[in-house]
């Protein structure tokens, strides 16, 4: 037997292979043989139909069977020899057997590519502070505010400033676009509405309809109405003036506070969380991008693939040609961060343990509000585990990190 194996990508192997006549022979004649036993023929009894009758009646179908156990033992004695470990299933292209019996075929699978592993304990990271804690701080206060305050009617039309209650819809030559808003509060002037918005809806007044119209330009991020012009038509219910509370103790018990000092306590210390979160997630990002540029691999198509599927469910995109264009490149990092970090893991024996693994189960179970018996299918579910594996390797590479 001939094997040639070729890298069409670093990521494919393609097997050129060769088999002489006597092999072929010998594995036909084993399975004639074999079934020539259990065979039921007319005028012979069971198993004791001469190989010739056997092989004229049923030659082809036996033939078939001997072949395709001959591939499978080829591709097992194959990835043996030549030390490969496929990553997708074998598949067969170019099979030819001749009046001799010679069998020639190509065996194709992914594999994952060979690169050398850089140096990862001690990476070098940036702690970067972030900034306008004041402002962030005023402006969580100012929530605060604004879920308690109240809402007076006002006798006259809407002016910049007031909220207007109404229930709208955008609609395309008559037909409605999505669903139809109802008693939504707008603030007439809000710097995040439409323009149009702003500037129909002032002088509105309760029980009157209005109808704006607003054109989108043929580059906006929503495909579906890129380059269209719709109707916004508003019913407007009522024309309201915003009521905020006082800042003082009261309002801070009422909150489940023991006095406005508390709030703002409590409050900083919730920003000082929520930030040591944010640096820790920039640290883990830089952790990522050092991994993918230090290592310069292509990885296989089908990590891709699963990659770029994921991507789309997990922000409910439809697959384009633009949109692949876009995601593509990410897919292709988070196919290629997978094998590096899989790879770390098993090199620093961080695969998760089965109390890990309960305890990540219990955690699901608490985020989806289910028992963690009704999750143990995860157990086994590939992509659980990886995530596993990822999240523990990330925080042992953070550990192990300079961080200036």
């Amino acid at each position: 037997m001939e094997v040639k194996v070729l890298e069409p990508e670093q990521w494919l192997r393609e097997l050129e292979i060769l088999v002489e006549p006597e092999r072929v022979k010998k594995k036909i004649a084993e399975i004639t043989q074999t079934y020539a036993r259990e065979l039921e023929i007319p005028g012979f009894r069971k198993g004791k139909a001469p190989l010739a009758v056997v092989t004229k009646r049923y030659g082809q179908e036996l033939e078939a069977k001997a072949l395709q156990e001959l591939f499978d033992e080829i591709y097992k004695e194959t990835i043996e020899a030549k030390q490969l470990k496929p990553l997708t299933p074998a598949k067969i292209t170019d099979f030819s057997l001749n009046e001799e019996k010679q069998l020639t075929f190509k065996i194709s699978f992914e594999v994952v590519p060979e690169y050398e592993l850089k140096e990862y304990k001690g990476i070098r990271l940036k702690r970067r502070e972030p900034t306008g804690f004041d402002q962030e701080f005023e402006q969580r206060l100012q929530q605060l505010l604004d879920r308690c305050a109240t809402y007076t009617p006002l006798n006259r039309p809407a002016e910049i400033g007031d909220y207007v209650l109404c229930d709208y819809g955008a609609y395309d030559d008559n037909k409605l676009v999505g669903k139809l808003a109802q008693n939504v509060l707008i603030q007439v002037g809000d710097e995040m509405n439409l323009n149009e918005f702003n500037e129909g809806l002032i002088g509105a007044k309760p029980g009157e309809t209005k109808v704006i119209t607003v054109t989108f330009p043929s580059d906006h991020p929503d495909e579906s109405i890129a380059g269209k012009t719709l109707s916004y038509k508003f019913t407007i219910r009522d024309i309201k003036s915003k009521n905020l509370p006082e800042l003082n103790d009261n309002f801070a018990q009422d909150l489940g506070f023991k006095d406005l000092d508390d709030l703002r306590q409590k409050l900083n210390e919730e920003i000082l969380i929520d930030r040591a979160k944010v640096i820790e997630a920039d640290l883990l990002n830089q952790i990522y991008q050092y991994l993918i540029n230090e290592h310069n691999f292509e990885p296989p198509a089908s990590l891709v693939n699963d990659a770029y599927k994921s991507i789309l469910k997990d922000h409910n995109l439809s697959d384009s040609n633009e949109i692949r264009e876009k995601v593509i490149p990410i897919a292709k990092n988070r196919a290629k961060f997978n094998i590096i970090i899989t790879r770390i893991a098993q090199q620093e024996n961080l695969e998760p343990t089965e109390e890990e693994i309960e305890a990540k189960l219990k955690e699901y179970a608490i985020k989806l509000n289910a028992k963690p018996e009704e999750l143990e299918r995860l157990k086994d579910n590939s992509l659980f585990l990886l995530e596993l594996i990822k999240e523990k390797t990330m925080d042992w590479l953070l550990k192990n990190a300079k961080i200036e």
